[in-house]
């Protein structure tokens, strides 16, 4: 593998996406000069852009990202709530969770602290760009990236070569140190490596057949109490949504099909869904919503983990980041906290002097990654109707205990929170029961059946003695 970068002179970085801005942050601590080329305009205010397309549906900020961000900007927690983004401080009756056709149970109290911020991707987008910006050795530049510049002997990335500006031109080289691709899923480092003469990375794939439609509206203030709002698909259910209330004060409506079900696609047969999968005070609200704007619609067909940390040779000085290394099922909603995980492992990497940068982060990412990824593949190919051609045998036995454990979580308030807890990350990134969670399970079904069984047993009795 490479050796240790020998020059931090200059880095680039190809896409002002969260984890480019996020990966400049980085790299503006340990080199002298950063760019960020981004082809698309980058508004001056919170707003849609038109290369994020999916900016315009739900998202979702975990609790364990908010932490990550934080540290990585700090102050952005501060600046949103000041700017009217939603706190949710130890409240879970603002806090609305389906999950794979159960409805979770958490009491009016949580034991342990628990925060939550609810800001719209835009908003969260613009509030990281404009600390980036006012950062000295930083620059974002609007010019699309053509590809990096490799040097076969030194086996090494050199530079990028930028698609001419006006006028056109012949693409211009630009000498780099170190090259971050966070261009997202549609990246070409695995198209390059082979131009290189590498193996491309082995790809894992969930095919999800997720498809979008949001809309945004707004009720009167004080209609609903939850400010965030989950319906899950399961397995009997294709279908699903999210609603939350975001920092304008206006509320954004994400309905969605999995196994390629087809969401409502008019704003009434939106809130009609939501009658059917949420409690009626929701729907007692909902009626005296008024649409904002018009739908947007989006599809996501598979979730894909691209295996970097598997290669045994790969070129010195560029590191994939974000999406560009995996993409999640996004209706888990937690793939911009990942982004920040891999953001935080490519400062320690850079701070400890490690010998390969790359390869510290390729496998601090692959590790953080697995546990995440496979609680979603288990989830999806046991409630999403998801197929893979990598699936182990015990991922179904598995999705059928949690389904149990997640029966159990309806009503027992401690399983409840464990589980919005680890569903934000929070507390490990494994979702797997210690023995005293599984234990308080496995008593409260136990009970649960006992219960079931003395009423049906009552009620055959009440049957017979019937004249």
């Amino acid at each position: 593998m490479p050796g240790k970068e020998n020059s931090r002179r200059h880095a680039v970085v190809i896409g002002a996406s969260i984890a480019g801005l996020c990966a400049a942050r980085v790299l503006s601590d340990s080199y002298s000069q950063v760019s960020v080329y981004e082809r698309d305009e980058l508004p001056g205010t919170a707003a849609n852009r038109a290369t994020v397309p999916q900016d315009r549906h739900l998202h979702m900020l975990m609790a364990r990202g908010a932490m990550e961000f934080e540290e990585l900007f700090p102050g952005l927690l501060k600046d949103m709530v000041a700017a009217g983004v939603p706190i949710l401080e130890n409240r879970p009756d603002c806090i609305h969770l389906g999950a794979a056709g159960h409805v979770l149970g958490t009491g009016q109290t949580l034991r342990d602290e628990f925060t939550a911020y609810v800001p719209s991707r835009p908003h969260l987008e613009w509030q990281i760009r404009k600390r980036v910006q006012a950062i000295g050795n930083v620059a974002i530049q609007r010019r699309s990236v053509a590809e990096p510049a490799f040097d076969p002997l030194r086996r090494r990335v050199t530079g990028v070569l930028l698609d001419p500006a006006d006028p056109p031109g012949d693409p211009e080289f630009v000498s780099a140190d170190f090259i971050v691709d966070a261009a997202g899923r549609g990246t070409r480092l695995p198209v390059w490596l082979t131009q290189w003469g590498y193996p491309r990375p082995t790809e894992q794939t969930l095919d999800i057949g997720i498809n979008y439609a949001t809309h945004y509206f707004r009720i009167p203030d004080g209609l609903i109490q939850e400010r965030v709002v989950v319906a899950g698909a399961s397995h009997d259910q294709s279908l699903g949504l999210g609603m939350l209330c975001y920092e304008d004060g206006t509320w954004v409506l994400t309905t969605f099909g999995v196994a390629d079900a087809k969401p409502p696609t008019t704003f009434g047969d939106m809130v009609a869904l939501a009658d059917q999968l949420l409690p009626s005070h929701f729907a007692d609200a909902l009626a005296q919503a008024e649409p904002v704007g018009e739908p947007a619609f989006h599809a996501f067909p598979a979730s894909k983990w691209r295996r970097y940390d598997k290669l045994d040779s790969f070129p010195a000085g560029i590191l994939p980041l974000g999406d560009a290394v995996v993409s999640f099922n996004p209706t888990f909603g937690q793939g911009m906290t990942m982004t920040a995980l891999q953001a935080g492992h490519l400062r320690r990497a850079l701070r400890s002097g490690a010998d390969d940068v790359v390869a510290e982060v390729n496998r601090a990412t692959a590790k953080t990654t697995f546990p995440v990824w496979t609680m979603n593949a288990i989830g999806d190919t046991s409630f999403h109707h998801a197929r893979t051609e990598q699936m182990p045998w015990w991922w179904r036995p598995s999705g059928a205990l949690f389904d149990q454990f997640l029966g159990a979580a309806e009503s027992e308030s401690v399983l409840a929170e464990w589980f919005l807890r680890r569903f934000s990350l929070l507390d490990s990134l494994y979702m797997v029961p210690p023995p005293r969670i599984i234990g308080r399970a496995i008593a409260h079904n136990m009970r649960m059946w006992l219960r079931q069984r003395r009423e049906r047993r009552g009620a055959a009795v009440t049957a017979l003695r019937s004249p």
